[in-house]
């Protein structure tokens, strides 16, 4: 194909040409009637594909790194679809360096969602995906698939298994949706930071202090990125970080590696948490938000060991639990293992009165012991050449968040 773009918006489209082939063409004409390029990528593998593509599969299984006839010759269709993948990213990424195409959309099953999401996944945030999708329904898991990327899925609703009254209606919305997103790209003029970038983390149960602190940041001059701590927004915001988006991190809630630890639904879904900021050398200044619980599942679902310690229910499907002494004591560790590694100023601020919303005294999550057993062994293995301070307030206390903030627009004006 052609390395030079033209000057029309180019959508590259991917799917799997020996079972989608009717459908991919019906999408590529509703895109092109929209005004925009259609590049149309093969990423299948079961038998001859039944439409022409601009990048067929065999390109495809090259940049994978195994040709296609040495590939079907394996007979190992997870084999197979690990190529593709890695192809389908390889293709997508070339094209986008060239900037030859403005957005990427996919349309498939669970094979097919599987190799268009990963290759999205290796996009920049802010470049339009959109993938349609018979698995983006029920109880399937969307992580693995948006990842940390702001990758739409949209439900294809019926099987996509030959045009139809329903799936050309889906199949016509996901066209005009995509060919939306890319000419809003072409139109909006690039945003620039409003102030110094900085990343903060923050969770439900810290919201009040994490507020305190982006208002002073703002009214500081920083401009101020929140990441949930809900498994994937710490992970986010570490690659993003990796990426030279931030010049500091006011990392003040660590939730996410508690629940990595103990196996809780917020756990971060990389094992890099805590670490980028440090590899980079930029300041960060910690303090232990919701260290102190696991996010389980509904309270009549939870185990009768989890039962016997504190907890509360945030919401029907959410039950927050205290981790037991042992628990923290390797969150201590873990935290200590991993700052330990910073090149860059590192700071780290321990609120005594509590380390979320209902760890507080009179509350149901205060529970002080639990606590020291944190903080006591987090002292011990982290490296003397870090400061800590331990802080006689809660950690949304105005007391509290003034001192952090504070020690971190000093690291960053140094």
């Amino acid at each position: 194909m052609e390395n030079s773009k033209e000057s029309k918006t180019t959508i590259l489209l991917i799917a799997t040409l020996d079972t989608k082939g009717e459908e991919a063409s019906f999408l590529k004409k509703v895109i092109e009637s929209k005004g925009c390029k259609v590049i149309l990528m093969d990423t299948g593998i079961l038998s001859t594909p039944k439409i022409k593509a601009d990048i067929p599969r065999e390109e495809v299984a090259k940049y994978g790194g195994i040709p296609i006839d040495e590939l079907l010759k394996l007979n190992d269709k997870g084999k197979c679809i690990l190529n593709m993948i890695k192809g389908a990213k390889q293709g997508a990424l070339k094209l986008y360096q060239e900037g030859i195409i403005d957005g990427v959309i996919g349309i498939g099953g669970a094979q097919g969602t599987d190799i268009g999401s990963s290759a999205m996944r290796a996009l920049p945030i802010g470049f339009p995906k959109l993938m349609v999708s018979t698995v983006a329904s029920g109880l399937t898991t969307f992580g693995p698939y948006v990842g940390t990327k702001d990758l739409t899925i949209m439900h294809s609703v019926a099987d996509m298994q030959g045009l139809n009254f329903l799936t050309t209606q889906i199949l016509g919305n996901a066209a005009a949706a995509i060919c939306g997103m890319v000419k809003n790209i072409k139109e909006r003029k690039s945003v620039a930071p409003k102030g110094i970038p900085v990343a903060m983390s923050m969770l439900g149960t810290t919201t009040p202090g994490a507020l305190r602190a982006k208002k002073i940041l703002e009214d500081a001059g920083f401009e101020v990125v929140a990441f949930h701590q809900n498994g994937t927004g710490g992970i986010a915001m570490e690659d993003l970080i990796m990426e030279g988006a931030f010049k500091g991190v006011l990392d003040i809630n660590l939730h996410e590696l508690a629940d990595y630890v103990v196996g809780g639904l917020h756990g971060a879904i990389k094992d890099y948490r805590l670490e980028s900021a440090g590899k980079v050398g930029i300041p960060q200044v910690i303090a232990p938000g919701s260290i102190n619980y696991t996010v389980q599942g509904p309270l009549d679902k939870l185990k009768k060991e989890l039962k016997k310690r504190k907890y509360i229910v945030h919401n029907p499907n959410l039950t927050l639990v205290r981790l037991s002494f042992d628990e923290l004591e390797k969150v201590g560790k873990l935290v200590a293992e991993k700052l330990n590694k910073a090149k860059g100023p590192t700071y780290i601020y321990i609120p005594l009165k509590g380390f979320s919303y209902p760890d507080r005294e009179g509350l149901p999550h205060w529970e002080p012991e639990g606590n020291l057993r944190f903080i006591n062994t987090l002292k011990e293995n982290i490296d003397p050449s870090i400061p800590l301070y331990e802080i006689d307030a809660h950690i949304n206390d105005p007391e509290f968040i003034s001192i952090v903030v504070e020690k971190f627009i000093s690291l960053m004006k140094n």
